[in-house]
């Protein structure tokens, strides 16, 4: 018994005393006890390998130029302008500050994100609406960025949800010339050896698709009397890419879309697509200026009608979202991004909590954090975007201390077996003590 004992005050000292460094020298991620490994479907929850469900953080990430360091050549200079080179060393920059857990903005804490959604640009694979699909191109940055990228991310604790950047001319989605691109292209992703089943890699099939074709006509929008044949046609689009990925032996997770702008999901409990593995859940984009603006009634009803059903069958990655209200003078196109953090921030917080199995992903970096140096349209090492400016109630200081909050019921890993585990308590002492448990840490409004 007392040698019991003296291994519980051991485990708990551990616990209590040493939060921020490895463990027994194992591998630790984007915070302390972050377990880093592939995760998986089960039923409507992304679950890791002991089963645990996982809810991810994080943010979308373009790879051009004009997404990275845009106007500035910091890393143009420190990289032989070099455009794929500067671009990846601005990724591991931005990923650096969005896994650091150290105290900044003047919190007590840092940036808590395990997620990024990566997305291919078209200033490398070109774009299907302009014509100018460029395979090579995608190959190109497949091999200098986003292969590279990946490996990097991995050591962050960081899963990479990647995606295309791709406009579908006339917003129609559903062509055979379009498919023939997205099983070309995803073929060739799922076949490389550092994505094909890569533990931190996910694939989002198509960016909204919007309108899909079926009884003779393009439409894809709920109110349409032959909504469900057009969710049919989408299906069976998206079956295809499917059968491309999985016959390459890649069992990655895959996020497929809904019709509109990723905007519409009540089919697909009842139609849902074909994957022998069973793992994919929908990535779903969610804008105040989708109609809710700061209405609670709106969005709640919007969840309910549109998304509920289908996070009740699969788990749910928000790809897309970004709010601050406009100013006079703002873009119009901004009126997408309407909503406070009074309004459609903290109503968007109380669904996806009560949904229980919401990932995330902001959009993007440029709403983040301020331009600098290093960045003219977002600096890795810049302040908050527009953090203080009641006018804008931006998201940026919202999302920083609600991640933080979501990183608190993350599955931590403890103690796990390990060869260097006996090195460091009794020999009789358990190795597999306090795996996967729950730390629960104060939130961000109650610590600060």
């Amino acid at each position: 018994m007392k040698k019991l004992g003296m291994v519980c005050k051991i485990v708990l000292i551990l616990v209590f005393i040493l939060p921020l460094k490895p463990v027994f020298d194992q591998h630790i991620d984007a915070w302390s006890g972050m377990p880093m490994g592939e995760l998986h479907v089960r039923g409507n929850q992304l679950v890791n390998s002991s089963g645990k469900p996982v809810v991810l953080s994080g943010w979308h990430q373009p790879s051009g130029a004009y997404w990275t360091y845009q106007d500035s050549n910091y890393y143009l200079n420190l990289n032989g302008n070099n455009r794929h080179a500067a671009i990846l060393a601005y990724l591991k920059d931005i990923t650096d500050t969005f896994t650091d857990t150290r105290p900044k903005y003047g919190s007590n804490h840092g940036w808590y994100m395990n997620q990024v959604r990566l997305f291919i640009d078209r200033q490398d694979m070109g774009d299907v609406a302009a014509g100018s699909y460029n395979f090579a191109g995608l190959q190109a940055v497949t091999q200098n960025v986003i292969i590279p990228y990946i490996n990097y991310a991995k050591t962050k604790g960081v899963y990479v949800t990647l995606g295309l950047d791709f406009t579908l001319a006339n917003d129609q989605a559903t062509t055979q010339s379009n498919l023939d691109k997205f099983n070309q292209i995803w073929g060739y992703l799922a076949s490389q050896p550092a994505i094909n089943s890569a533990d931190n890699v996910m694939f989002e099939l198509i960016n909204e698709p919007i309108k899909s074709y079926s009884n003779g006509h393009w439409g894809g929008y709920p109110g349409e009397n032959d909504f469900l044949d057009h969710w049919n046609d989408l299906r069976r689009f998206q079956n295809s890419i499917i059968s491309t990925i999985r016959s390459k032996g890649a069992d990655n997770v895959i996020w497929a879309a809904g019709l509109g702008y990723n905007q519409f999901y009540s089919p697909v409990a009842k139609h849902p697509l074909t994957d022998p593995l069973n793992n994919y859940g929908y990535a779903v984009h969610w804008y105040p200026g989708y109609g809710a603006y700061d209405n609670k009634d709106k969005l709640q009803s919007q969840w309910d009608s549109n998304i509920k059903v289908a996070a009740q069958a699969y788990p749910i990655n928000i790809t897309e979202f970004t709010w601050f209200k406009t100013q006079p003078g703002d873009s119009e196109y901004w009126n997408l991004f309407n909503g406070s953090n009074d309004g459609f921030g903290k109503n968007t917080k109380s669904i996806f909590t009560a949904a229980g199995n919401v990932s995330m992903t902001a959009h993007m970096n440029g709403f983040l954090l301020e331009s600098g140096a290093r960045s003219s349209f977002a600096d890795p090492t810049a302040g908050l975007k527009w953090d203080g400016d009641t006018r804008r109630q931006a998201m940026a200081r919202f999302l920083f201390g609600w991640y933080y909050e979501r990183a608190q019921a993350y599955p931590r890993a403890l103690l796990q077996n390990s060869e260097s585990a006996t090195d460091d308590v009794p020999a009789d002492a358990p190795t597999d003590v306090l795996t996967d448990t729950y730390i629960n840490a104060p939130t961000d409004a109650q610590s600060e």
